[in-house]
């Protein structure tokens, strides 16, 4: 009887953003229209709340076993927790690496110093026996055999002069390799951090569900409670996709078909497609709030300034520069204000500028922009459309060996995506890509 209630009570609700996709559905005809459409939606949602809380309120008692819910979402929760207890392990480890570098730095920057202070002296005393005519020297001495014994003592301190400065050269150029050591540490931790946080806010999100259905089984009250967090998680969905039709004139539902049909073209699952764009930007609800200038240009710039070497400043010049050069052709070509348009900002590692919800750098972008036009369609790929997007993730997840459709391959294509080496042994690809693979096997369930 319960059941029939629930079930008469969500068919009168609308549906929250699903990923059950058949197919492409009709277009409405036209984004206004979708908008009203949604806004009628959530005041009925809304009215529907009210009169399942007045109900919750006079309901009996009714109680199910849930043995078999409990048990599978103890199952999830001590699998993330293995993965972000996984993840601190990773943490503390690059930490010591991080403390282990800064040791070294200081004790070659200690010899270093020794050295110096080394070379000095021996150059004190080479430009002492310099100014010396050869006369003078001979009178100093009582018998040749001392003053033979003087110049082979010159000739060592020479000798000892040139070690020094071998050596001085080989720590200077050690001490740049573990500065650079060190700055790619830092890097790998903040990383590391980040996808901590996703792991934790994942947990806790299992956690809440399972308390939710433990609950449960106080009786119908509790049920309709139940009914009324989920009309209520349906009204936050709702107001999602009014959000997403405002930002990107398509539906919600619009979008998950473009990935859909997007990973389907290039031969890979719609369920990992699916989960990496959830992870990258909750499938284009969040594309960055930065401007290509500041978040982009001047941190590769900022990078070159503090650089330790002069490889490194020539890197992060040319990289500044390339991705610039990038990102005006993209603008140039599809006739838009570079900073109106905007990217990802700078994080607390690397920079920013991914453009569009598959979070694309310009240079990496002008790479696929020619498959993406050949599937589309479309005389320009624009990383800020949602189908150009999707479409040019599904072709670099195929590439990075998606197409096998295996765990082995869906993990390396989600380790080239974000390092652009499918082989990546670092710690933040690790937790990147079973993270990925997680989400999809959630969203597997529903599709």
């Amino acid at each position: 009887m319960f059941r029939r209630i629930i079930a008469i009570a969500l068919s009168m609700s609308v549906l929250g953003w699903t990923l059950a996709v058949g197919g492409i559905t009709p277009a409405i005809a036209s984004v206004a229209d979708d908008i009203a459409a949604k806004t009628r939606q959530v005041e009925e949602l809304q009215r529907q709340i009210a009169t399942l809380e007045d109900q919750a309120t006079t309901v009996g008692q009714r109680s199910r076993t849930l043995e078999s819910e409990v048990a599978k979402l103890n199952g999830m929760i001590n699998r993330i927790q293995l993965e972000v207890q996984s993840l601190k392990a990773s943490i503390d480890r690059t930490g010591l690496e991080i403390r282990q570098t800064t040791d070294e730095i200081k004790t070659a920057e200690e010899k270093i110093t020794l050295h110096q202070q080394a070379l000095g002296t021996y150059l004190q005393e080479v430009a002492a026996s310099d100014r010396l005519p050869l006369s003078s020297l001979l009178i100093q001495y009582n018998a040749i055999s001392e003053f033979f014994d003087y110049m082979n003592a010159l000739q060592r301190a020479q000798e000892n002069l040139q070690i020094i400065i071998t050596d001085i050269k080989e720590l200077h150029a050690s001490l740049d390799t573990r500065r650079n050591s060190l700055e790619d540490k830092q890097r790998e931790l903040e990383q590391l951090k980040g996808l901590q946080e996703i792991e934790q806010r994942q947990l806790a999100t299992t956690k809440s569900t399972k308390n939710t259905l433990l609950k449960e089984t106080k009786g119908q009250e509790s049920k309709y409670q139940q009914l009324i967090s989920e009309s209520k998680s349906n009204l936050k969905r709702l107001q999602e996709q009014l959000y997403y039709l405002q930002q990107n004139g398509i539906s919600a539902l619009d979008a998950t078909t473009y990935a859909k049909i997007a990973a389907t073209s290039a031969g890979i699952r719609p369920a990992f497609l699916l989960a990496l764009l959830e992870v990258e930007s909750r499938l284009g609800l969040n594309v960055g709030s930065g401007n290509w200038k500041d978040d982009m240009y001047l941190c590769y710039m900022r990078l070159a300034d503090i650089a330790k070497t002069s490889d490194r400043k020539a890197y992060y010049k040319k990289r500044a520069e390339t991705e610039k050069n990038a990102y005006f052709s993209i603008i140039g070509s599809l006739g838009l204000d570079p900073n109106a348009q905007k990217v990802s900002r700078e994080p607390s590692y690397g920079c920013g500028g991914a453009m569009g919800p598959a979070q694309f750098i310009p240079s990496t972008w002008l790479g696929y922009a020619s498959q993406v036009m050949r599937l589309t369609g479309r005389s320009n790929a624009n990383p800020w459309n949602t189908e150009d997007a999707f479409t040019a993730a599904a072709i670099k997840l195929a590439k990075g060996g998606a197409t096998s459709q295996t765990r082995a391959g869906e993990l390396a294509a989600a380790k080239a995506y974000i390092s652009g080496n499918p082989n990546c042994s670092q710690a933040v690809c690790a937790s990147y890509s079973n993270t990925i693979l997680q989400k999809a096997a959630t969203i597997q369930e529903n599709l």
